[in-house]
């Protein structure tokens, strides 16, 4: 834990090579912590499985990528410098405008996480 769910369009295994490290040391640069336990999942969107303002598929005229961060609790200040610099690792990796991505937190309590079917937090 931490990890990345990042929902994205056709990508090239460059970009996604490129997207996971940048993320990753984005990430760990902004909290603190060592990229041994940065996890990133890749979900291809296809063409016909994206809706937004209303338009679907090939009508959109905007496909945003979407970055859900599942991370233990951190302050408003380490999330703010975190969305600012994975915006813009991924912005670079995907070769898009920062406003096409959109990073959402998913924080989490260490007591409501198991690894290796032990749940932390004591």
């Amino acid at each position: 834990m931490p990890f990345f769910e990042i929902f994205d369009f056709a990508a090239s295994t460059k970009q996604r090579r490129h997207a996971a490290t940048a993320m990753t040391d984005a990430l760990c640069a902004a909290y603190g912590i060592g990229p041994e336990i940065v996890s990133s999942y890749f979900v291809d969107v296809g063409g016909d499985s994206y809706g937004h303002d209303r338009k679907f598929g090939l009508e959109t005229s905007e496909r945003r990528i979407f970055i859900k961060v599942h991370a233990f609790r951190r302050s408003a200040a380490l999330r703010r410098e975190a969305a600012l610099s994975v915006t813009r690792a991924a912005a670079e990796a995907y070769e898009t405008n920062e406003k096409s991505i959109v990073v959402y937190f998913f924080d989490r309590e260490p007591d409501e996480v198991a690894h290796g079917g032990t749940l932390g937090g004591g």
